[in-house]
């Protein structure tokens, strides 16, 4: 008897656990439509994700697992939901909507705007999206200044030195960006810039201490192409056109003044780049490479990043940058590892700001798909930066500012041997940026 009992019992048990564990279509179809009705969000993703990983998958358990993870404003998760039921009913307009909002709001603008072009006349004009695309979509103007403290070298009775330090820097750029067709993006621009230099030298020729004037005329010129949902490649070229002159002393005759050069030389310096970066859930990661000829040296400078947004929306995100410059000169290579931390918060819906910090040697150096390019004299060891983007009228209209805290290090010899001095330097960089068109 106590074994039927106990039969009995575990026939009962079996049962039990099968019919707990027996998930229909019908059932989960029930389920998620109250708790979605009752905007029980978190407890409707667990649902839906309890039935995906057991193979039970239907067009509205898809709809609402999307529409939860929005609400919840994690818009990188919802994007897969909403293209997965986009690609069965794409005349949907309300699908439509919810797909191009979550493109924008977790940073993936390339493709709400490809996907604005295939809306009708209707849902373009409910969300605000203009019809006419104008050929400049926006135009950048920039100046930057430098203040740097006193680094040169006061010599001892018995030494003869070689230095070279910055005196003056004086930067500005404008630049304006092109939209062509659905999936190209230019962007190019022109950049002045000019230092004088305070050079110490013990060459027989030259005077013992004289002004050094650089002038630097550079024209930047890159193009983006998405190639499709999430992916882009961007190839960039920076052309820099230096001119390094030394005027002599004046010289006095009568009431007449004479200046001769104690040298004037051109110099060009070209840098290439290409770019290829990915989204997706979360993430972007991207990879890129630069080659350059700075200083008559050349430069080869792959990077590896990776952007996280743990939220799922573009109020914040992190991204962890590495980079490998080899340089050689004559046959000597010499390499300079770089790690950049950086972060992004955004506030007031159309501002954001973004500190980083810069670990390693910042020498003959590209960033920004070579928009940026340091052929500066001295090395730049360590660099702490923030950049603040205030947005108005409705981010038309941006007022950036850029602070950088440099540790640089100049190279010197005293008595034909190197030596070397760090010291900070501070650059503020400010401008404009005004969108013609704006998603």
């Amino acid at each position: 008897m106590r074994a039927v009992i106990i039969n009995i019992l575990f026939i009962f048990f079996v049962s039990f656990s099968f019919a707990q564990n027996t998930i229909t279509v019908p059932a989960v179809d029930k389920k998620t439509y109250q708790q979605y009705l009752n905007k029980n969000w978190n407890e409707l993703i667990k649902t839906g994700k309890q039935s995906l990983k057991k193979g039970i998958d239907f067009y509205y358990l898809q709809y609402r697992m999307g529409i939860a993870y929005y609400e919840k404003k994690q818009y990188a998760q919802s994007v897969k939901y909403f293209e997965n039921i986009y690609t069965e009913t794409p005349d949907d307009e309300l699908i439509q909507e919810y797909l191009y909002y979550a493109y924008l709001l977790s940073g993936r603008i390339d493709d709400a705007k490809l996907l604005s072009k295939s809306f009708d006349n209707k849902l373009t004009e409910k969300l605000h999206i203009e019809t006419e695309y104008p050929f400049i979509r926006a135009l950048y103007i920039a100046t930057q200044q430098d203040i740097n403290e006193d680094y040169s070298y006061i010599p001892k009775s018995n030494e003869q030195i070689n230095q070279k330090t910055v005196t003056e820097k004086s930067w500005y750029n404008i630049s304006l960006e092109h939209a062509i067709g659905k999936r190209i993006t230019v962007f190019h621009g022109y950049s002045h810039l000019e230092i004088s230099n305070n050079v110490i030298d013990t060459n027989p020729d030259l005077p013992s201490e004289y002004t050094e004037n650089l002038t630097q005329n550079e024209y930047y010129f890159s193009l983006k192409y998405h190639l499709t949902k999430g992916l882009n490649l961007t190839g960039g070229l920076h052309v820099l056109h230096s001119v390094y002159f030394a005027p002599n002393p004046m010289q006095t005759f009568g009431r007449r003044q004479f200046s001769s050069a104690l040298y004037y030389y051109p110099e060009t310096s070209i840098t290439g780049s290409l770019k290829l970066d990915k989204s997706f859930s979360v993430f972007n990661i991207s990879a890129e490479s630069s080659i350059s000829n700075i200083n008559k040296k050349l430069q080869i400078q792959p990077a590896l990043s990776l952007r996280i947004y743990p939220f799922g929306n573009d109020k914040f995100y992190s991204e962890t940058r590495g980079i490998y410059l080899s340089e050689r000169s004559s046959t000597v290579f010499t390499y300079h590892p770089v790690i950049k931390q950086s972060f992004g918060f955004t506030f007031l819906k159309y501002s954001f700001f973004s500190p980083s910090v810069t670990y390693g040697d910042l020498i003959n150096y590209t960033s920004y798909n070579a928009f940026i390019v340091n052929n500066d004299i001295d090395k730049t060891k360590f660099r702490l930066e923030s950049y603040l983007n205030i947005g108005l009228a409705k981010g038309r209209f941006n007022i950036f500012l850029n602070y950088q805290y440099n540790i640089k290090e100049n190279t010197f010899t005293i008595n034909g041997s190197d030596s070397y001095k760090q010291y900070i330097n501070q650059s503020i960089t400010g401008g404009i940026k005004w969108y013609f068109k704006k998603y």
